[in-house]
């Protein structure tokens, strides 16, 4: 769907659902689900457009203002940080500065402000040391203190009254540009960089509430939305796990990170971008729910060029403190604002060279389901510099999330649970791209209406590295071997008859299921909710320290409209959103029901049964990432 479209449709949706809200504040649950057949003419496109209609698959059109969504969209006042920022750094030609950033102190004057800087580097993800220290005084003169030159993670703090701390913070310098040689002989004769620019729980629909200014700059470039991009998998780390490698997360357990101690040894998209003549980035504003991180062991050497992580760690373990709705700050900033910093500072260094970045951002959006009207701002301004620099003509950026919202409250109304496996994905590319192989971005534009994954992103971004992999013939060539699987770049046109299967999407995060509401109370309901609630038990089983649990409720249900049919099987599938105590845990489950001449002869999980409430303190005996969503401790 062409963003105008839907644009001129919006206010009129926004008036019938102002009205709606009136409903809905009258209702005594807030977290009571409301059936998709309770709101068609929100939740449904009222046309019955579909955002995928192919032979293997069928995507229902949603609408980004559905009548829950619009309760939760309560405006927030602007989180903000208490310290002041006292200090900032720049780099003035060659040499490093922490420069001085108020002119006034209130009542103190700066004769009484002690500091001390101390440089570290890092040894590995979990760890740094610190190289150099250094005691000095701020006086009104003092404006500028020069600390070294080129690559520098400093951590800094100042105070007054024998101890009383007024600033800490960690400050970077990041390394020299690289020389401008022609812009790199011309960027090595036009080869294409690539950004990752993620927005971690961002979903196609809640971008389309929140991201109006990005939206609008966006439509103003070439652009290709993907309406079909399902997720594969719960989380973060096996959604992108095939971005980056290719493969599943077991593929991969079962190769590279067999002893599970780093990933040292796993082949990378950035490591063979780096083989191809790249500069490679890797940043993300988290320390301990980093992609590699969250209960697992990183990397022990560096894994790119430029990377984030040994001031994230650094934070996490000195400087860090907490917010409105427990957000993290450092000095004066949001871990997001203290990423979006690191991503500007980056931008001379794009401009200048060839690059692959991974950069990845969770910080509020993840947890605060209005957070996303602060972060519209913040997206449009590194766009906008991007574009204002000249990068854009050289870059292949891929806007994207990896799931939609899956711990807030909206996650457990029928809208939220459609929009947890349809995450946001829109590629922006120079114009060039398009004369210099038509037929690729024929394919690449067709494909925004298919069934895709981050599997065929992989394969898209491998083609970036071998551009003559485009042209119209090579296209061709490959097209006629082009086979059903799994991951197929997006240049090449996806098979009409994919569907979740072909693509390896399990059936829990299909979104080419098409369901309606049932009741509750069926007994093949209820059956299928203790038949999931079952499988819970035997996956912590092992685990001693966690409790038996036991159905509490069935919250909602619903059927798949059609069924398989094998001679006298038939395979049906109900999707139950459940109840377990103790510890009030909610549950979603797939359960894939075969009868056999109207007798049920086996149940099996469509995929693993999953989470959409938090659990972090339920869970404190348990670090297994498999287990802890379902554990309750002793």
């Amino acid at each position: 769907m062409k963003r105008k479209r839907i644009a001129s449709r919006l206010f009129n949706i926004f008036l019938l659902a102002v009205l709606c809200y009136l409903i809905l504040t009258s209702l005594s649950d807030r977290n009571k689900t409301i059936d998709i057949s309770e709101v068609p003419q929100i939740y449904i496109n009222e046309e019955d457009e579909l955002f995928v209609n192919t032979t293997g698959c069928r995507i229902s059109a949603t609408k980004p203002l559905s009548l829950y969504a619009l309760s939760f969209m309560e405006p927030i006042e602007p989180v903000l940080c208490r310290m002041q920022q006292l200090m900032v750094a720049e780099t003035i030609g060659d040499r490093n500065y922490l420069v001085r950033n108020i002119s006034r102190l209130g009542i103190l004057s700066w004769r009484q402000v002690s500091c001390i800087y101390r440089e570290f580097v890092r040894v590995d993800d979990a760890h740094n040391k610190y190289i150099s220290m250094k005691f000095f005084k701020l006086t009104d003169r003092t404006r500028y203190l020069e600390v070294g030159t080129g690559l520098q993670h400093i951590r800094t703090w100042c105070w007054v009254d024998f101890g009383r701390i007024i600033f800490h913070d960690v400050l970077y310098f990041l390394p020299p540009l690289p020389q401008d040689t022609n812009r790199s002989t011309e960027l090595q004769k036009r080869k294409l960089s690539v950004m990752i620019l993620g927005v971690d729980s961002i979903s196609h629909m809640h971008y389309m509430r929140y991201f109006h200014r990005v939206a609008d700059f966006i439509e103003h470039l070439p652009h290709t939305e993907f309406w079909g991009y399902n997720r594969v998998a719960l989380n973060t780390y096996p959604n992108l796990i095939p971005l980056v490698s290719g493969l599943s997360v077991s593929q991969m357990e079962e190769s590279c990170y067999k002893d599970e101690l780093n990933f040292d040894k796993c082949n990378f998209l950035w490591n063979e971008f780096k083989r191809a003549g790249y500069s490679t980035i890797f940043a993300e504003d988290t320390d301990t729910a980093g992609l590699f991180i969250y209960r697992k062991r990183g990397f022990q050497k560096q894994p790119t060029d430029i990377y984030m992580r040994p001031l994230m760690t650094e934070i996490e373990s000195h400087s860090l403190y907490r917010t409105t709705f427990d957000l993290k700050c450092t000095g004066h900033r949001l871990y997001g604002e203290f990423y979006y910093d690191f991503v500007s500072k980056l931008i001379p260094h794009m401009e200048r060279q060839l690059f692959f970045s991974f950069l990845w951002n969770m910080h509020g959006i993840h947890d605060v389901f209005p957070f996303a009207k602060f972060v519209d701002k913040d997206y449009l301004s590194i766009l906008t510099r991007l574009h204002e620099k000249g990068v854009m003509e050289n870059t292949l950026i891929l806007f994207m999330g990896d799931h939609g919202l899956r711990f807030d409250s909206f996650a457990r109304t029928a809208p939220g649970q459609h929009e947890m496996s349809q995450p946001l994905l829109i590629a922006i590319y120079p114009e060039w791209l398009k004369r210099r192989f038509p037929l690729a971005i024929s394919n690449f534009e067709r494909n925004a209406r298919s069934l895709i994954t981050t599997f065929d992103l992989h394969e898209t971004l491998k083609d970036v590295i071998h551009l003559d992999r485009l042209t119209n013939v090579n296209v061709r060539n490959r097209t006629l071997y082009l086979t059903n699987e799994r991951g197929i770049s997006l240049f090449l046109p996806i098979p009409q008859n994919r569907n979740c299967k072909t693509a390896e999407i399990k059936q829990h995060y299909c979104l080419c299921n098409e369901l309606k509401s049932v009741s509750t109370h069926e007994s093949a309901i209820q059956e299928a909710a203790s038949f999931a609630v079952d499988r819970i038990n035997e996956l912590i089983k092992p685990y001693p320290q966690c409790k038996v649990l036991s159905l509490q409720s069935v919250r909602s249900a619903y059927r798949a409209k059609s069924s398989t049919y094998r001679g006298n099987y038939r395979l049906s599938q109900v999707m139950v959103r459940l109840k377990t105590t103790p510890g009030d845990g909610n549950f979603d489950a797939t359960v894939l029901i075969t009868m056999f001449n109207g007798e049920k002869t086996d149940m099996k999980l469509g995929g693993p049964v999953t989470r959409t409430d938090r659990y972090a303190d339920q869970a404190y005996c348990v670090q297994n990432y498999r287990i802890e969503m379902y554990c309750y401790c002793l």
